[in-house]
């Protein structure tokens, strides 16, 4: 069994046990066999989750059996429901948005209340946000996060709330993260592109994102076909800035040279303005320049020609951020941090293919 459902199964079993699925502390816990049996493992990966338990402080040996460990004191609380904060990078946009929804239905979910703040792309502005959320006595927070620096990540380290990253780890620190893997599925969007026959690429990724492993994945996809990304068709824009981005993306189409240009897009935000762009210029899409995004939003498979780009599970990724935090919530120690990857999938549209080739929603 992979790393990646063995830790996905710990999740389930710390939230289940965080809600009282199993019963109060003290009474006794599922063995090995019953365990592998309920969540259709083998033994041996049976025995590994009720170490893994074991060490993150949920589940004590006495004597043959296992049972629940004590719950934590009780948590900060308005009007007698858990408060819990959820900082997004920026609420204006659907994917976010729609995480912070989820975010806020499993809050419901166990009747806690949820505060929901947006950082606005700004390191400054989201410490402030985080700041406040401890003001109002938050139990813990779910953060999207934007620090890019050694230095600004140290800040997490400060907070004195239980919390877990959604969408990237950091570098410096040990703590929670629930990722989708982002590099993996940029290089398949570059074989994807090269596949088309394509030889002339580029990247429109956000400004001030230092770390961007989207960029890095495409980098190394194309490379693995033996072609260089060429640092000019780099883009880094503000989103929010509209007449800034369109000039930078005008920019890119007007210079391209004879033949496609395959543009990959940090999301599908930016490969929207893109294709639009390129029907005011008269650049056909797919046959001039082949577009494509991130994260499958609704207007990708909205707009004309429908938009090649990379989905994933935005729902479970909530939900397991949840159920993370809540379990740190809940009981007294869970040991060193975990990330857990959530697998995602290329959805390819007519964006990038000619006359519907190899075309797959």
């Amino acid at each position: 069994m992979s790393a990646t459902k063995r830790d996905k199964i710990l999740g389930e079993i710390l939230g289940e046990l965080a809600a009282g699925k199993f019963g109060a502390p003290g009474e006794r816990f599922l063995t090995t066999r019953e365990l592998a049996s309920g969540k259709g493992v083998s033994l041996k990966t049976g025995f590994h989750i009720i170490e893994d338990l074991r060490d993150a402080g949920v589940i004590r040996k006495e004597g043959r059996d296992y049972r629940i460990a004590a719950l934590t004191p009780p948590q900060s609380r308005e009007n007698g429901r858990m408060l819990l904060g959820f900082l997004a990078t920026c609420l204006e946009s659907p994917y976010f948005a729609k995480l912070a929804c989820h975010a806020e239905e499993f809050a419901h979910s166990i009747g806690a209340s949820l505060i929901i703040a947006s950082s606005n792309y700004d390191f400054k502005t989201e410490c402030e946000r985080l700041r406040m959320f401890t003001r109002q006595g938050v139990s813990g927070i779910m953060i999207c996060p934007w620090a890019s620096t050694p230095e600004e990540e140290c800040f997490y380290g400060t907070l004195d709330v239980p919390y877990v990253l959604l969408g990237r780890r950091l570098a410096s620190q040990e703590c929670d993260a629930v990722l989708v893997n982002n590099q993996k599925a940029a290089q398949e969007m570059a074989a994807h592109l090269v596949a088309q026959g394509i030889r002339e690429f580029a990247y429109i990724g956000q400004s001030g994102k230092h770390s961007d492993e989207r960029l890095l994945g495409f980098r190394a996809g194309l490379l693995e076909h033996g072609i260089l990304l060429d640092g000019k068709n780099i883009l880094r824009l503000d989103y929010n800035s509209a007449e800034a981005c369109r000039a930078g993306i005008t920019r890119l189409l007007r210079g391209r040279r004879a033949g496609r240009l395959g543009i990959f897009c940090y999301h599908d935000l930016f490969a929207t303005r893109t294709v639009n762009l390129c029907h005011e210029l008269g650049i056909s899409v797919p046959e001039e320049a082949a577009v494509a995004g991130f994260d499958d939003l609704p207007v990708a498979s909205e707009i004309y020609p429908p938009l090649t780009t990379v989905s994933y599970p935005v729902r479970d990724i909530a939900r397991i951020a949840f159920e993370t935090l809540y379990a740190r919530i809940k009981f007294h120690t869970l040991g060193r941090g975990v990330c857990r990857y959530l697998d995602s999938r290329l959805v390819i549209r007519k964006s990038t293919v000619i006359r519907g080739k190899d075309c797959r929603a």
